[in-house]
């Protein structure tokens, strides 16, 4: 998991809702998760969704037919704000979200049967020791579904310092050729890697203009004018670097050998 904690403050927790949906903290809400799980037939199954964020992503992974969804975060306000959302569902009985420390699981070999991720791994600095410990608590035939945010080769360029700067977070990004020799180092077969980069690129520019356009009002009131101020430029700096291709968007599928 990642090593910051309280990294999302409630600004920005407040404007990404604005953005991707109420419980939603990446892009795409609802549609993209439903996107990364197309092909898994998740009817009945335990999922794990690490770095779950405030539990939307659970609760359309509970609507495709998982069974139980155990989300996990390291971010103590996120988690509590998660676990408040969830009991206002009625879902606590299907939807358990766990704050966790950086470091190892906390749950017992092949316990789950899909393992979740939504452009949030990307806060992982380990990421071998992070695919290791996925490994170890799938279950045989187990599957990783995934989408998460990667670099494109050679050093970062000034736009993306200045992104990251904007950001405020912490990224540890590898290109997609990495991450798939560290999929397949861990053990994993069945890998398929979709830079979906050109798809993002003209979403985050329609997401821009509602920004400037039909949310500019509401982030007005939300966030002041100067919380308004940094996100247009924050939103600015990321088509940048998506349209020079440095961040690169991508989702990820593979497997745990059966035997």
């Amino acid at each position: 998991m990642t090593e910051t904690h309280e990294e999302y403050d409630g600004r920005m927790l407040t404007l990404l809702q604005m953005i991707w949906g109420e419980g939603f903290l990446s892009p795409g809400g609802p549609q993209a998760v439903r996107d990364i799980a197309a092909g898994i037939d998740l009817s009945g199954k335990r999922v794990l969704d690490i770095g779950c964020g405030l539990g939307g992503l659970d609760q359309v992974l509970l609507m495709l037919g998982a069974g139980h969804v155990t989300g996990i975060d390291v971010s103590p306000g996120i988690v509590e704000r998660g676990q408040e959302r969830i009991r206002r569902s009625g879902l606590n009985k299907k939807i358990e979200i766990k704050l966790v420390e950086p470091g190892p699981l906390p749950f017992a070999d092949a316990r789950f049967d899909v393992v979740f991720g939504k452009d949030a791994w990307l806060h992982i600095p380990d990421k071998a020791a992070h695919f290791a410990e996925v490994r170890r608590v799938l279950k045989p035939g187990g599957r990783i579904a995934a989408g998460d945010w990667m670099k494109s080769p050679g050093p970062y360029s000034r736009d993306m310092d200045y992104f990251f700067e904007m950001e405020g977070l912490t990224y540890h990004l590898v290109t997609l050729a990495e991450y798939g020799t560290l999929l397949h180092e861990a053990g994993f077969t069945d890998l398929r890697l979709d830079d979906i980069t050109d798809h993002y690129r003209l979403e985050a520019r329609e997401e821009l203009a509602r920004m400037q356009g039909e949310l500019a009002g509401m982030m007005l009131a939300e966030l002041g004018e100067a919380g308004n101020a940094h996100f247009i430029e924050d939103w600015r700096s990321l088509t940048v670097v998506l349209d020079k291709g440095e961040l690169r968007p991508a989702r990820i599928w593979a497997t745990k050998p059966a035997a």
